[in-house]
């Protein structure tokens, strides 16, 4: 199925605009899980066929949690917003507060919109056509799965492409924790389509913006964005260059889009910080609780 069809909870839909996840090639490579130096590139796998209708087909889950409501939250959900969607809103703000990042949802929602348009299960690699997101996800997981824990369902992972709310890469999605946890990340022996679940994908978002915030020189909110398109991006050269003046230029420009003011210091503070972190462990089981497992294709 090409990019302008989407499948929303089951549902199949027609989106408007071709989701960006596979833009920078620097991005597949910059935010591969930390472990032993990178194996020997994979070949270019330029004859990798579309995955099979059976393996990017929606699941039927079980375990899996609805979306939060404004019950399971304490922050404000109406206050600087703008048009994220209602139901969404819950979601961005447990991850701020399961996180501990203060201002963590907004910039979520932000991020979201550009990656999926706030499509949950926003795919791209499963169409014939998009030969060259599986080629992402195919390296990224041949370069990689030698110094990372084995992934159950890494052929399918590496054959996927991208996807989900943030527009994840499949094999770095399923690796998801493996800094903090090892052999005990969460999604390791998860389906790749599990990103499509809304929980699991802020999850590893949050996760990942987690490690962006700690590890990295983000000096303000723009250099989020600049990092999830390839954190080379934060060091000179790549600070000085147009790439990321566009990135960045590109995020103020979504915000204004959604309306949502990126300069609300009570709702995203000028300077992010991850201190607060209490562990991938802890963040799962406020975002997602009890890992859902297929059931069945709808």
């Amino acid at each position: 199925m090409s990019t302008l069809l989407r499948y929303a909870l089951g549902t199949a839909v027609t989106g408007g605009l071709v989701v960006a996840a596979g833009a920078y090639f620097a991005r597949r490579q910059a935010t591969q899980p930390a472990g032993d130096p990178p194996q020997t590139p994979a070949p270019d796998p330029q004859t990798i066929p579309a995955p099979k209708p059976t393996s990017t087909g929606p699941i039927a889950w079980d375990g899996a949690l609805p979306l939060p409501t404004a019950a399971d939250i304490k922050g404000d959900l109406g206050r600087n917003w703008g048009t994220t969607p209602a139901d969404l809103r819950p979601l961005f703000l447990l991850a701020e507060e399961a996180s501990g990042i203060v201002g963590a949802g907004r910039i979520l929602a932000v991020i979201a919109y550009r990656e999926s348009r706030f499509i949950p299960a926003a795919h791209n690699g499963d169409a014939e056509s998009e030969q060259s997101e599986r080629n992402y996800s195919y390296n990224a997981y041949h370069n990689n799965k030698g110094r990372n824990p084995t992934l159950m369902h890494g052929d399918a992972a590496a054959a996927f492409g991208s996807g989900g709310l943030f527009g994840a890469l499949a094999p770095y999605f399923l690796w998801t924790g493996v800094q903090e946890l090892k052999d005990k990340a969460p999604l390791l022996a998860s389906d790749p389509r599990i990103m499509f679940l809304p929980r699991v994908a802020a999850f590893a978002a949050t996760v990942y913006l987690q490690r962006l915030l700690k590890n990295y020189d983000i000096r303000d909110v723009a250099d989020i964005k600049v990092g999830w398109g390839s954190i080379s991006l934060l060091i000179p050269p790549g600070r000085d260059g147009d790439t990321y003046n566009k990135i960045r230029s590109q995020f103020w420009e979504d915000a204004k889009t959604v309306g949502i003011d990126l300069g609300d210091v009570a709702t995203i503070p000028t300077k992010m910080r991850a201190d607060n972190w209490p562990g991938v462990g802890a963040v799962f089981q406020k975002l997602v609780g009890q890992l859902p497992v297929p059931k069945a294709l709808v």
